[in-house]
């Protein structure tokens, strides 16, 4: 009898390593490949802070069409202070939610991509081709903004409106 104990304690045990085994395999297997990209220059960073009049921002999911120009200097001011001098996180599981377009009296100052899901965090600045070539962390009252700015139409209102 103490034997079957010991016998079903060890097979216990066993089924147990294996299950964390595979949970963290599939864990690591869904986060992806990292993206390595530096974070834009802080003094680039300030200067379409303070020189960028506006900014349009478009969404990239299907489910969701908003865009919205944010032109008034406290509106431009807000969505480019979410925007920290941190690197982002990035990899290639990840898919852009929206397109913004940084402005500065309607000439185009720096396009970016933006990536708060699935593991991301990013603010991708984009060179004129549309290659990534830096990546900024989004302060977290940034995605919640974005989350909020960016939900489906169905989960906005339950009344259809």
């Amino acid at each position: 009898m103490q034997a079957k104990f010991w016998l079903w304690c060890v097979l216990l045990a066993f089924a147990m390593v294996s299950c964390k085994e595979g949970k963290s395999g599939k864990k690591s297997g869904s986060s992806g490949k990292q993206i390595e990209l530096p974070s834009y220059a802080p003094d680039l960073l300030t200067k379409i802070r303070s020189e960028g009049t506006s900014v349009d921002l478009i969404s990239l999911k299907k489910d969701v069409s908003v865009s919205m120009s944010f032109d008034n200097p406290q509106s431009y001011s807000i969505i480019m202070s979410f925007i920290t001098d941190d690197v982002g996180q990035l990899t290639n599981l990840c898919s852009p939610e929206a397109h913004l377009i940084t402005q500065k009296n309607g000439d185009i100052l720096v396009e970016m991509d933006l990536y708060y899901k699935n593991g991301c965090n990013a603010m991708v600045f984009l060179d004129k081709d549309g290659k990534k070539i830096a990546a900024n962390l989004i302060s977290n009252e940034g995605v919640d903004f974005f989350n909020n700015f960016l939900k489906a139409k169905n989960t906005q209102d339950s009344l259809g409106r």
